[in-house]
């Protein structure tokens, strides 16, 4: 249903309160009394609601003012206007985690689902049992649209391009490190030695050149990339099986080289670091059960 403004601008708050305590009353005087108000005022805001709504609203009987027909019809609906504009305008959200169900969707990688989740899994079973994550697939050319139209609450990676009304929260700083299969002896990888190996490429498009090959390349050297996935987490059973060596963030890094002994050594070019940041619209800033989930999530990442 369309709004008729025109229409609807001859009422106010005031009035829809005075229509209420009248029907209420059915007297003047005490709806007067119960709005703290003077018989007068509460005769002139009958009297205008008598004009808008064509009603009398109250009539005179032979002992008390009755309230008409029309006015009892209304009455219900009348007092659930009132009730909700209470509860959206001026009673205060609410959010409790151990009772909520919210299922929240967060667009990001597989590298930083599992940077995040390892503390914030736990962080949930313990606080709030009932709410759900749904990590969803990042695509940098799609990701800012879906936070638009609400389709995800979230979304969480370095690089992202804001618009005005998006809003980010820097997470952490994160480098890149050399992985490889190798043994103690190994403590520094030449850039001979990186050049001599084969590797493998991380990369959300569809190729075979990364941020070490453009820096290379001013070089004048190359790598050779035999595999290139979009997957961070499958690299390091990748590695673990080959004489492959691959650039991974450092923190995914750490989490994967001891249990599948992996060696992590400096790589032999100036990698720039990048920050990771998380991501979302302005209509969720003051949203409490968002702003939980945002501080569980930097939480989470603390002691990573």
């Amino acid at each position: 249903m369309n709004i008729n403004y025109s229409n609807l601008r001859q009422l106010d708050l005031n009035l829809l309160v005075a229509l209420d305590v009248l029907i209420t009353e059915a007297s003047v005087t005490k709806a007067a009394e119960k709005l703290n108000l003077s018989q007068s005022a509460m005769s002139y805001s009958l009297k205008k609601l008598r004009i808008i709504l064509h009603d009398d609203i109250l009539i005179r009987t032979s002992r008390e003012m009755e309230v008409t027909p029309y006015a009892r019809q209304i009455s219900d609906r009348l007092r659930q206007i009132l009730i909700e504009i209470q509860a959206t305008l001026l009673e205060k959200e609410t959010f409790n985690p151990a009772t909520a169900t919210n299922t929240f969707k967060i667009a990001t990688s597989d590298y930083v689902e599992a940077t995040i989740g390892v503390n914030l899994l736990p962080q949930l079973a313990t606080q709030a049992p009932n709410i759900r994550i749904r990590i969803n697939h990042l695509d940098k050319s799609t990701v800012m649209d879906a936070l638009d139209d609400n389709e995800i609450d979230l979304a969480i990676n370095p690089s992202l391009n804001l618009k005005s009304w998006q809003v980010q929260k820097d997470l952490y700083q994160e480098e890149f490190v050399c992985v490889f299969r190798g043994d103690d002896s190994i403590t520094k990888i030449s850039l001979a030695d990186y050049l001599a190996r084969s590797h493998i490429l991380v990369s959300l498009r569809d190729d075979f050149q990364g941020e070490s090959d453009r820096l290379l390349e001013l070089q004048q050297q190359s790598r050779q990339v035999i595999w290139s996935t979009t997957h961070f987490m499958t690299v390091p059973f990748l590695l673990a099986n080959s004489d492959c060596m691959a650039l991974l963030p450092k923190r995914m890094a750490q989490q994967c080289a001891k249990a599948m002994s992996l060696k992590i050594l400096p790589p032999p070019i100036a990698m720039e670091s990048f920050t990771v940041s998380m991501v979302w619209h302005q209509r969720h800033t003051n949203n409490l059960a968002h702003q939980w989930l945002r501080q569980q999530i930097i939480e989470a990442i603390r002691d990573v």
